[in-house]
């Protein structure tokens, strides 16, 4: 197995974003200021590949190099965004918040509980919810939105996995396959009516604005919300019976991935993407609020809406924000499109991002950032 390919399973299954971590918030004149650095995983990966650490690693075999990068990749970094509140998750686990104190930006009443040892932080647009290492759940925020999850103190005070978040509800997964919901029942705050398919068995969640979906370890899929936003996937309940291996979602609808590399959508009649113009050989799919975009194995990306003559080919990798895609293409080039405000134009850093990118990744709502051969990293979009 190559280093980059173990690099790439590791990061899959790493909780930080990408190639970017966090490291510190600090709060010059009241404002608040994200330090970010290269992950440790890409400087090491970078050191091996050339050739400069093969004195200390030159005779590990490939499960002890997979356990290094495992190691390295479990350090926490996330940025966490409600509608007017942040929560930052540095490399030491702690978290920082700020923002519309009612709506998350204060913490003050469960900071013991943030001060070190967190891994993952959702927000709905008024609250959040924190893992910490030991699989325990902390919210805090509006409390009609989330913010309480006392009703589900037992089932949250170990052994979850995930956390998931749509408007106004949350759903965590815990490690025994079980999914717990709480927050406004028509937004999935309330999934009494799947309860028995969600008691175990599940590999994953996600979310959408108005609804949840469950990929079960059988390979189908569960959903649950808002029935006109995704809630109810009926209508294409055969295509989702068995080989999903993926779901991503959109503002009011969702698309699966299937084994053979068929996508299929539901929800939101006026987001549902018309499947038959991607058919199959679908490797990637990534999603803003307001559409979804697939990259082929032929290297190019089709979106739900129309397709960039810039992208039609050797495209290796794509990411997105809240309404903005960034493509990477053979030879390191990036190109953008979309929301200019959410990284759709990147024209005041094109030079930076003409050639020599090696990653792309999406480390906000609003932003995009590169990382380059040489270590350097390219950031644009809003704040």
């Amino acid at each position: 197995m190559t280093i980059q390919k173990l690099l790439k399973d590791t990061h899959k299954r790493a909780r930080h974003r990408g190639s970017i971590i966090i490291i510190d918030i600090i709060f010059p004149n009241g404002k608040p200021v994200i330090k970010r650095r290269q992950c440790t995983c890409i400087v090491l990966s970078q050191a091996l590949i050339e050739n400069i650490a093969n004195i200390l690693f030159g005779d590990f075999n490939e499960p002890t190099m997979r356990l290094v990068f495992e190691v390295l990749a479990e350090v926490p970094s996330e940025l966490a965004e409600a509608y007017r509140a942040y929560a930052a998750v540095t490399e030491g686990g702690r978290v920082v918040t700020w923002g519309i104190a009612a709506e998350g930006g204060y913490s003050s009443m469960v900071e013991k509980e943030l001060k070190s040892g967190v891994v993952h932080v959702a927000a709905t647009a008024r609250a959040f919810a924190a893992i910490t290492d030991r699989g325990r759940v902390v919210t805090w925020g509006d409390m009609r939105a989330g913010g309480n999850s006392s009703e589900m103190a037992g089932e949250l005070a170990s052994g979850v996995v995930k956390v998931v978040a749509s408007k106004y509800a949350f759903a965590a997964l815990k490690e025994n396959g079980r999914v717990v919901t709480w927050g406004v029942a028509d937004f999935g705050g309330d999934s009494s009516g799947v309860a028995r398919e969600l008691e175990s068995g599940v590999a994953d969640v996600v979310a959408a604005e108005n609804a949840f979906a469950a990929i079960m370890e059988k390979k189908n899929v569960v959903t649950w919300g808002n029935s006109y936003f995704g809630g109810d996937s009926s209508t294409v309940v055969r295509e989702l019976a068995n080989g999903v291996v993926e779901v991503v979602a959109e503002a009011s609808s969702f698309l699966a991935l299937t084994e053979d590399g068929r996508v299929v959508t539901w929800g939101h009649t006026g987001c549902v993407w018309d499947s038959s113009r991607v058919a199959r050989g679908v490797v990637k799919v990534v999603a803003t609020q307001r559409e979804f975009a697939a990259l082929k194995e032929g290297g190019h990306v089709v979106t739900s809406s129309w397709i960039a003559e810039n992208v039609k080919s050797d495209v290796v990798e794509v990411a997105a924000t809240r309404y903005s895609f960034a493509a990477l293409k053979v030879g390191g080039r990036v190109v953008t499109w979309g929301d200019p405000t959410f990284g759709g134009d990147s024209s005041k850093v094109a030079k930076k991002l003409a050639g020599g990118v090696v990653d792309i990744v999406a480390i906000s709502r609003f932003k995009f950032a590169a990382l380059k051969k040489n270590g350097q990293i390219v950031e644009w979009g809003g704040d």
